[in-house]
C-alpha cells in the first residue's frame, strides 16, 4: 500500500503544473483521446448549442467572461484544501518542517503534497492504509480534471499483446482498449481483446480476467504502443518483402 500511495502522490506532484496551466481558457491543452460520436449525436449537440445561445441573456448560465476555466479552478482549489488537510493530519516531524497554510494566490499544492509524501515514507505502514482514501481523493480529483476522461471511451491504438483481436475481428486490428472508471473511482485502461495476455511485468493488474492499467501506469504503457502510421508502414514493408 505504501508504494501505491507514494506513486499517486508523485503523479499529482508531477502533473500539477499541467493542471495549473490548463486553467487558462486560451491555453493549448495536450491532445487527449475522446470517444467517437455519431453523426446523429453531432446534430443533436449543435442543435442544443444553438438553442442555448438563442435563449441566453446576461443573467443566464452559459459562456462566462471569467478569465479562467472555472471547473479547473475549482479542481485546483479542492486539491489544495485536500493536500493542506492531509499534511496537517500527518503532523510535524524533524525531517519534515512545519508548513504554513497554502496561499490560494500561489495555486501550488506541491509543498504540502511533498510534505505528505515524505511523512508517509518515514511512518509505519499502517499510516499508508489510513492515508489511502485521502490520497485517492486527491489523485482522482486531479486526474479527472486534467485528463477530461469519459467512461467507456475507446483508445484508438492497437494492443501490442493481443493485436486487436476480438470475436468480430479475429484477424486483429481492432481498438480494444477502453478507459473505464472502476468501482473505487480509479481510472484505468482495460483491454477487451480476445486472449490478451501481456507479460507480468508489463501489466498493471488484472480485473475481471482482463489486463488493466491504472492511470499512473499510462506513461509506461504508452511506450509499447506503435502509432497507426508506423504500423501501416510496417505492414507495407512486410508485403513488399
Amino acid at each position: 500500500m505504501r508504494e501505491i500511495v507514494a506513486a499517486n502522490l508523485e503523479w499529482v506532484i508531477e502533473y500539477w503544473p499541467d493542471l495549473v496551466e490548463s486553467r487558462m481558457p486560451l491555453t493549448t491543452r495536450p491532445l487527449r483521446q475522446t470517444r467517437t460520436i455519431s453523426k446523429e449525436e453531432i446534430v443533436l449537440r449543435d442543435a442544443q448549442a444553438q438553442i442555448e445561445r438563442y435563449f441566453r441573456n446576461p443573467l443566464a448560465w452559459g459562456e462566462s467572461p471569467a478569465p479562467v476555466d472555472v471547473d479547473i479552478l475549482q479542481a485546483l482549489l479542492d486539491v489544495i484544501v485536500y493536500a493542506d488537510d492531509l499534511a496537517a493530519d500527518l503532523g510535524p516531524e524533524v525531517q519534515c518542517p512545519i508548513l504554513a497554510p497554502p496561499s490560494l494566490g500561489e495555486m501550488d499544492a506541491r509543498p504540502w503534497l511533498s510534505y505528505a509524501l515524505a511523512r508517509l515514507l518515514e511512518l509505519p505502514d499502517e499510516w499508508s492504509e489510513w492515508a489511502w482514501p485521502r490520497v485517492e481523493r486527491i489523485y482522482a480529483r486531479t486526474a479527472g480534471a486534467l485528463a477530461e476522461i469519459y467512461h467507456g471511451q475507446v483508445v484508438k491504438v492497437v494492443c501490442p499483446w493481443c493485436s486487436g483481436r476480438t470475436e468480430e475481428d479475429p484477424v486483429g486490428g481492432a481498438h480494444t482498449w477502453k478507459v473505464e472508471v472502476l468501482p473505487n473511482n480509479q481510472v484505468a485502461i482495460i483491454c477487451h481483446g480476445v486472449n490478451c495476455n501481456p507479460p507480468a511485468d508489463q501489466v498493471g493488474t488484472w480485473l475481471w480476467g482482463k489486463p488493466c492499467w491504472p492511470i499512473t501506469t499510462w506513461e509506461k504503457l504508452a511506450k509499447h504502443v506503435v502509432p497507426e502510421q508506423e504500423r501501416a508502414q510496417r505492414a507495407r514493408d512486410a508485403i513488399a518483402s
